[in-house]
């Protein structure tokens, strides 16, 4: 194993015992599609680190701020597990440059795509928790994402349980039309689609997002634009 690698794992803050799990978790689609062979790629795992982040957050949210509704938890839990923040936290690690890459995906920039980074990241999630078990996982997540927990302040970062309805008061105080959600693009097998919508008022764009339906990325588009704002 290369020293870079070692390094990835060292600020991941697990070393794999199994190489090959750590190799899956870094595969792209693309790799095998491209050599027209059926070899192990980061899907399964990502749908599998998915589920684990999910409940990880979900759990520690409910746990530290127990004064707020579920709506409230819910907002929360979407700036914690969007693909943006996730794409932050696989570029901090370093992870794009481990990613193994179909040559059309190196040479159109694969490894900086947020996309492909955050689902990576959910991958490294899935392996970890694969070979560590809950416990493991868990605190790999938590402290991941700890700089993010720490920076909630509770309610009066909450407030926006309804961030599309909130965008649009907001902007209609200011004038008579509402913003436009517009989805620009889908990605993904038809199992696991990724939605990315654009939210623009009087011809300027606010803010993107993605998800896993089109209301998750309105949603994810609106909280972008209301943090712009």
């Amino acid at each position: 194993m290369s020293s870079a690698l070692e390094m990835f794992q060292e600020r991941l803050g697990h070393a794999f015992t199994d190489e090959a799990l750590l190799r899956q978790a870094l595969t792209h689609a693309s790799y095998g599609h491209e050599k027209r062979q059926k070899l192990p790629d980061n899907q399964r795992l990502e749908f599998l680190g998915d589920a684990v982040l999910q409940l990880a957050v979900t759990a520690e949210l409910y746990r530290r701020f127990p004064e707020l509704t579920e709506g409230q938890l819910t907002v929360l839990r979407a700036r914690m597990v969007n693909r943006h923040h996730l794409q932050a936290l696989a570029l901090e690690l370093g992870l794009g440059e481990h990613l193994i890459l179909g040559r059309g995906e190196e040479n159109s920039r694969g490894r900086e795509r947020g996309s492909i980074l955050a689902d990576a990241m959910e991958a490294v999630i899935g392996a970890v928790y694969a070979e560590a078990g809950w416990e493991g996982a868990r605190a790999i997540i938590l402290r991941l994402l700890e700089p993010a927990l720490a920076g909630i302040s509770g309610e009066g970062d909450a407030t926006e349980a309804n961030p599309k309805g909130t965008l649009q008061e907001k902007l209609q105080a200011e004038g008579e039309l509402p913003p436009v959600y517009r989805c620009i693009s889908e990605t993904g097998p038809a199992h696991a689609r990724v939605y990315e919508v654009v939210v623009e008022w009087q011809g300027r764009e606010l803010g993107r997002g993605e998800g896993a339906s089109k209301k998750e990325a309105e949603t994810h588009a609106a909280l972008a634009a209301l943090a712009g704002l």
